[in-house]
């Protein structure tokens, strides 16, 4: 997620509160989705068919689900939407959503589910056999997701329809374990494995879709259309809706590039940043995996959003900040989709990657009107700033990095440290051990950590094994300990 430019941070520093991968992997060893869905103007209803892959050495005699929905429901203990952002957001009034589940068979039987966790967040799905590592496990849901009237993720709005995580997803697998996803307002509080998706949406005929996956069939149905989409490798699945969108097209390698506008006078500038985004990090990081990238203009208080081949791109940005979030959702494609991440625990990793993936943009797109060194120069007394501020308001500061999301005590606070810091601690690195070698380490953090969950530990020891002595470095980032 997108919530701070370097053109802002240049113009107004007072804020206050190329390693090619060998194809996606065996398809047969990976989760499945079939979802098939309804959205009818206020609710998606549908069901969804999961086949889970036991690829972990543990034995599982339940299934744990996020349903991140359950957050905008009426009474939930977390609200989705930070104080800063609340009534931008909820312009129109509070609103509530939720998800209910309606039945859940496993192997062909319904069971008996609960619906728990700290917020009602979660779906717990005993099994009627225990499924040990290489086997598989497959459960029916029936689900409904009343949407609630909000700009966020998920949300109906004057101009589109968002659904995100409008579905009950796998929680991400941890030390052996399913883990839990508590909607935070700060940050993306978000962790999953990737999986293939076959997506069967209907929506009403004067809907345009942005969708995370390629489109692979379609009909109109009376005064409906039935989409299909699929998708490998994906961490989630997300949609767009409009009646509002133009589509604009073009090509990186072979990906369709779409990009869904309603208010751009420059969509053609639009389309090329990422454009160029895509031939840049794909020549730097490894070739763009997808067949498809739909950029999708939405109302969204916090600039942007990643998802798997889909990215928001808040749509009350101005010029130059509007074409970086272009840039610098786009880097989550690598950092986050492809190297995922526990974003809950560890979210400088996937944010300060692609922070820095953005100065590097830069770095070598000069017309842009940005250099290296003004970019971390203006990261230097952003963050400088920021430990000024909370010194005086708070008598101390916290600098430390290995900080989960409800440790921090505002979006303040968690884009300095998520963001900015992790931004200077790369640009940092790169001076210390020299191009070649912080290149090279990130290239076999990239390779390594391709389709699995990247800690703090597989970051440090990338960059051990391409030659830059860097444990050091690192632990005084993460202890807080170093003087910027």
């Amino acid at each position: 997620m997108r919530k701070i430019t370097f053109a802002i941070l240049l113009s107004l520093l007072i804020v206050l509160p190329v390693v090619p991968l060998t194809g996606c992997g065996n398809s047969g060893s990976r989760t499945t989705y079939e979802i098939n869905c309804e959205f009818d103007g206020e609710r998606v209803s549908g069901t969804e068919t999961v086949s889970f892959f036991n690829s972990t050495d543990n034995s599982f005699k339940e299934l744990k689900f996020n349903l991140f929905a359950n957050a905008f429901r009426k009474g939930a203990k977390y609200s989705p939407i930070s104080a800063q952002y609340y009534h931008q957001a909820y312009k129109w009034g509070d609103s509530f959503g939720g998800m209910e589940i309606s039945y859940v068979k496993a192997g062909g039987e319904p069971v008996e589910f609960t619906v728990g966790g700290e917020d009602m967040n979660i779906l717990s799905v005993p099994l009627k056999k225990e499924v040990f590592p290489d086997e598989r496990a497959t459960v029916e849901i029936g689900f409904t997701t009343d949407i609630a009237k909000v700009v966020a993720r998920t949300g109906i709005n004057g101009d589109t329809v968002n659904l995100a995580n409008f579905y009950p997803i796998l929680c991400g697998i941890e030390n052996g374990c399913f883990y839990e996803c508590v909607y935070y307002a700060n940050g993306d509080p978000f962790f999953s494995d990737t999986a293939d998706y076959t997506v069967n949406f209907t929506r009403d005929k004067k809907y345009f879709a942005a969708a995370s996956g390629k489109k692979v069939r379609e009909k109109t149905d009376g005064e409906k259309i039935v989409s299909g989409y699929e998708i490998e490798n994906a961490r989630s699945f997300a949609f767009v809706l409009s009646d509002k969108f133009q589509i604009m097209k073009g090509r990186s390698g072979d990906t369709e590039i779409l990009y869904y506008y309603y208010s751009d006078g420059t969509p053609d500038k639009s389309l090329s940043a990422a454009k160029q985004a895509l031939d840049f990090f794909g020549d730097k990081w490894g070739e763009y995996p997808y067949e498809t990238y739909s950029v999708v203009q939405t109302p969204f208080v916090q600039g942007g959003m990643e998802f798997t081949a889909l990215t928001y791109i808040g749509a009350d940005l101005e010029s130059a900040a509007y074409k970086e979030v272009i840039i610098h959702e786009t880097a989550h494609q690598w950092w986050q989709t492809v190297v995922g991440n526990n974003e809950i625990k560890h979210p400088f990793i996937d944010e300060g990657l692609a922070e820095y993936s953005v100065v590097l943009f830069y770095e070598t797109h000069p017309d842009y009107g940005f250099t290296r060194g003004s970019l971390i120069k203006s990261a230097e007394q952003t963050y400088k700033l920021y430990c000024s501020v909370y010194d005086k308001i708070a008598g101390a500061v916290d600098t430390t990095m290995t900080r989960a999301l409800p440790d921090y005590t505002s979006e303040y606070e968690y884009v300095n440290i998520a963001y900015v810091k992790a931004c200077i601690m790369f640009d940092y690195l790169r001076q210390t051990a020299g191009d070649a070698k912080f290149f090279a380490g990130l290239k076999t953090f990239y390779r390594e950590n391709a389709y699995k969950i990247a800690t703090p530990e597989s970051l440090v020891g990338a960059f051990e094994r391409a030659g830059a002595n860097s444990n050091g470095f690192f632990e005084s980032f993460f202890d807080g300990k170093v003087i910027i």
